[in-house]
């Protein structure tokens, strides 16, 4: 490929792309043979072709990335353990520094994670197997149908489990202010960054966006899950517990569960038509 096009590399040549192909020729087989035929497959053709859901499907791949960053990252922080640091830490140190040491956090851990996705991408595309299948692809949607399927198995549960990593991070957050009380800006901005990045190291938000990385645009799923850290630290810093009088963590783990089917479906669809080739 292209070195414009390192980073996005098409599979032009896969048997998907070949697939879509023989599934043509064979239609135009069939209406040779039977003209009756031949409405229905060119709507059916035009039909797959012209599907456009707005950063989901038939869209940009940026948009489309930014879109899938922004609400899986979003969903997926709120109630989260990093959520309620960010929090109880905002209550009783600096604002501005408490932001300021977890959206670095995540948006360094954001980074990291896009770089895994890309590596794999990129181990996809030397490996040249035989059959060449997308395995980046084929990974990203076993990711995102795992995170999906659990994250809405456990929603049953998710005011409880809110509960007991609120309560996880009000220890953490106690041992820092009783040891960094008075402390500079700096060291606790310093302090705050090395906690929130031991706490997401390895979390679901960390993984989703490993593989969304790998079957999407990588500037999109960053800008996104970048923005999606932000609004949901904003939140957390601003006073999260109010979230609580609109959305419970129960509500948003259902919502994020379905946006991982959701995703993975689009990412099934997009290897299937081929619509991000070329």
């Amino acid at each position: 490929s292209s070195s414009s096009s390192s980073l996005v590399t098409p599979k032009s040549s896969s048997p998907w792309r070949l697939g879509v192909a023989a599934a043509a020729a064979l239609a135009a087989g069939a209406v040779a043979a039977d003209p009756a035929h031949a409405e229905p497959l060119a709507q059916l053709a035009n039909a797959m072709t012209a599907v456009k859901i707005p950063g989901l499907v038939g869209d940009n791949q940026f948009t489309e990335g930014f879109v899938s960053g922004l609400l899986l990252i979003f969903f997926s922080e709120i109630g989260d353990k990093t959520f309620f640091i960010a929090l109880l830490l905002a209550l009783r140190q600096d604002k501005n520094a408490v932001f300021t040491g977890t959206f670095g956090a995540l948006a360094i851990m954001t980074v990291i994670s896009v770089a895994l996705g890309r590596v794999f991408h990129q181990v996809d595309e030397l490996l040249q197997i035989d059959n060449n299948l997308p395995l980046d692809d084929l990974f990203a949607v076993a990711l995102l149908l795992y995170f999906g399927v659990n994250t809405l198995k456990d929603a049953a549960t998710a005011d409880a489990r809110a509960a007991e990593e609120k309560e996880e991070a009000q220890e953490t957050v106690t041992e820092i202010s009783s040891s960094g009380a008075g402390a500079a800006a700096a060291t606790l901005i310093a302090s705050t960054f090395s906690l929130v990045f031991a706490a997401e190291w390895g979390d679901k938000s960390f993984l989703a966006t490993i593989a969304l990385a790998a079957a999407s645009d990588p500037f999109g799923v960053t800008v996104g899950a970048v923005t999606g850290h932000g609004l949901a630290t904003g939140i957390a810093v601003a006073g999260g517990s109010l979230l609580s009088n609109y959305i419970s963590e129960r509500t948003a783990q259902y919502i994020g569960g379905s946006l991982f089917l959701v995703f993975a479906a689009a990412t099934i669809f997009d290897i299937v038509t081929g619509a991000h080739s070329g």
